[in-house]
C-alpha cells in the first residue's frame, strides 16, 4: 500500500452516456431496494452487529483489491481528515448498526422508506442551521414528507407496547437525521482526493467500531453458516457497499445532483415491493398513505424551479448549477444501505 504525504493528483474519470448511466442507476435501485430483505434474512443466521461486521470487511476487501489494481491507494490528504471521519462514524458505521438493529423488529419496505426521507432533512437541516430558507416547493414538500413519517409512526402502524419495533422506528428516522448532516458536510467540504479514492479509508475507519462491537457483545452468540448466510453476506459487502457506492458517485457524475435525487426514490419503492414479495409484508391503507406521502414529499422537494435563484440562494453552495461534462462530480453521500 503505498503512501505520500503530498497532494494526491486526481484524474476523475470519464463520464458515463446518459444511457449508460441510467441503465446504472436501474441496477443501483434493485440492488439497494432488494437489500433490505436480504440483510433482514440475513439476520436469521448472523447476530447484527456480526452481520454488519462481515459486510464492512466484505466492501473494503473488495474496494481495496480494485482501487489497489489500479495503484489508487494511498494516505487521505489532511484536509480530507474531518469528511473521512464524518462519513465513516456519522453515516457509514451508525447506518449499518441501525439498519441491522431495526430491522429485527420493522418491516423492511417501511425501513426503506423512512431512511430515504433523508432529503426531507437536508432542506430543514439547512433552514435550521445555515438560514438557507426553503423554496415553496421545498415547504410543501416537508409537509407532505413529515406528515407521511407521522402516519408511518402513529400507534396505529406500528405497537408502541413492543419496544423494539418503536425504538427501531425511531432509529430509522434518526438515521435518516444522520445522513441528512454529513450529505450537508459533504457538499460544503472541499475536496482534495475524490470519494472514492477515500472509500477504503472511510470503510476501514467505519468497521472499527462496528468490528469492536461484536466482538464485545456479541462473542459466542450462534451463526448458523450455510450457503443463504454466505449468498447475503456476499451481497452485503462486495455487491450492496462496493459495487453500490461506486455506482452512486458514477450516476451523480454523469446525470447530475437533481437527475440522481430524483432517480433514487426508485430505491425505496423497490423496498416496499421486495419486502411485500419475499416476506410477505402486508400493507394497509394507512401504511399506503403514509408511503406516498414521504415518496411524494420527498419527489416535491427535490425540484428545482426554473425560475432564477432569489440573490441569497446564489451564493448558496446546495443550490449551485449542476456540473457540467467535464466538470468535476459533486462529491455524492455514501449511503449505509
Amino acid at each position: 500500500m503505498t503512501t505520500s504525504a503530498d497532494r494526491p493528483k486526481v484524474t476523475p474519470s470519464a463520464v458515463h452516456s446518459r444511457k449508460a448511466a441510467l441503465v446504472l442507476l436501474a441496477l443501483l435501485s434493485l440492488v439497494w431496494g432488494v437489500h433490505w430483505v436480504v440483510v433482514k434474512q440475513g439476520l436469521h443466521d448472523m447476530p447484527p452487529l456480526t452481520y454488519g461486521a462481515f459486510r464492512m470487511l466484505g466492501g473494503l476487501l473488495t474496494m481495496v483489491a480494485i482501487l489497489g489494481a489500479q495503484g489508487r491507494i494511498r494516505r487521505p490528504p489532511r484536509a480530507d481528515l474531518p469528511i473521512v471521519f464524518s462519513v465513516s462514524l456519522l453515516q457509514i458505521a451508525a447506518g449499518v448498526l441501525i439498519m441491522n438493529f431495526a430491522l429485527q423488529a420493522v418491516p423492511a419496505g417501511r425501513s426503506s422508506v423512512l431512511l430515504y426521507a433523508m432529503p426531507l432533512w437536508v432542506a430543514l437541516l439547512l433552514w435550521a442551521f445555515f438560514k438557507v430558507k426553503p423554496r415553496r416547493n421545498e415547504a410543501v414538500g416537508l409537509v407532505l414528507g413529515l406528515g407521511g413519517i407521522l402516519v408511518l409512526v402513529n400507534p396505529t402502524v406500528i405497537n408502541w407496547g413492543i419496544p423494539l419495533e418503536l425504538a427501531g422506528t425511531l432509529a430509522l428516522v434518526f438515521n435518516g437525521v444522520l445522513w441528512a448532516a454529513v450529505t450537508i458536510h459533504i457538499r460544503r467540504h472541499t475536496w482534495i482526493s475524490t470519494p472514492l479514492d477515500l472509500q477504503p479509508w472511510m470503510l476501514l475507519i467505519a468497521s472499527v467500531p462496528i468490528v469492536a462491537s461484536a466482538l464485545i457483545l456479541e462473542q459466542g452468540r450462534q451463526i448458523t453458516w450455510g450457503l443463504p448466510l454466505v449468498l447475503a453476506l456476499l451481497y452485503s459487502g462486495p455487491l450492496a457497499t462496493a459495487f453500490a457506492n461506486w455506482a452512486s458517485q458514477s450516476i451523480t457524475r454523469s446525470l447530475g445532483s437533481l437527475a440522481s435525487a430524483i432517480g433514487f426514490l426508485a430505491t425505496p419503492v423497490v423496498g416496499l415491493v421486495s419486502g411485500a414479495v419475499f416476506l410477505h409484508e402486508s400493507l394497509g391503507l394507512v401504511d399506503l398513505a403514509g408511503f406516498a406521502l414521504v415518496l411524494g414529499g420527498i419527489a416535491i422537494t427535490s425540484l428545482v424551479p426554473a425560475a432564477a435563484p432569489r440573490p441569497a440562494e446564489a451564493v448558496d453552495p446546495e443550490r449551485t448549477a449542476e456540473p457540467g461534462p467535464t466538470a468535476d462530480p459533486e462529491p455524492d453521500p455514501v449511503p449505509a444501505t
